[in-house]
């Protein structure tokens, strides 16, 4: 023992030592729920009021309140138990390459680069929708 900890055992005070001090840091499991249907991750929060982004869960038949919207710092930290969807929002190949090595359950993948990008290109819009026909096929 060092003299630090003489003279805290002396005072009476408990020292304690964290399991999981990463949990500290910010680096807590996200478990998704059974309800989640569809995991969106994006460089920046997407707003579910946006008629583009209801337009694309109108028509993939997902309800706002089964989608899990994250960014590419939490994707790390997901905890899936059933199979998703999941929809990426990123231009950065790196990125991409990373994250999808996470996806061990996952009933099919949409990527696109970000959203306000989607909205002005048509070729884009006709990819994601495509990957969307094909994934409820």
């Amino acid at each position: 023992m060092n003299r630090r900890d003489l003279l805290l055992k002396e005072m009476g005070i408990t020292q304690w030592q964290l399991h999981r001090p990463e949990a500290l840091k910010g680096a807590v499991n996200i478990v998704v729920d059974e309800s989640i249907h569809l995991v969106i991750i994006a460089e920046q929060s997407l707003n579910t009021k946006d008629p583009f982004v209801q337009d694309i869960l109108r028509s993939a038949e997902i309800k706002p309140q089964n989608c899990l919207f994250i960014n590419f710092q939490q994707a790390p930290h997901l905890l899936v138990q059933h199979p998703v969807n999941y929809w990426l929002l990123t231009q950065e190949q790196e990125k991409l390459e990373q994250i999808q090595t996470l996806f061990t359950l996952k009933n099919s993948l949409w990527q696109c680069a970000d959203l306000e990008s989607l909205k002005q290109d048509s070729q884009a819009k006709r990819v994601l929708w495509k990957q969307i026909q094909t994934a409820l096929i």
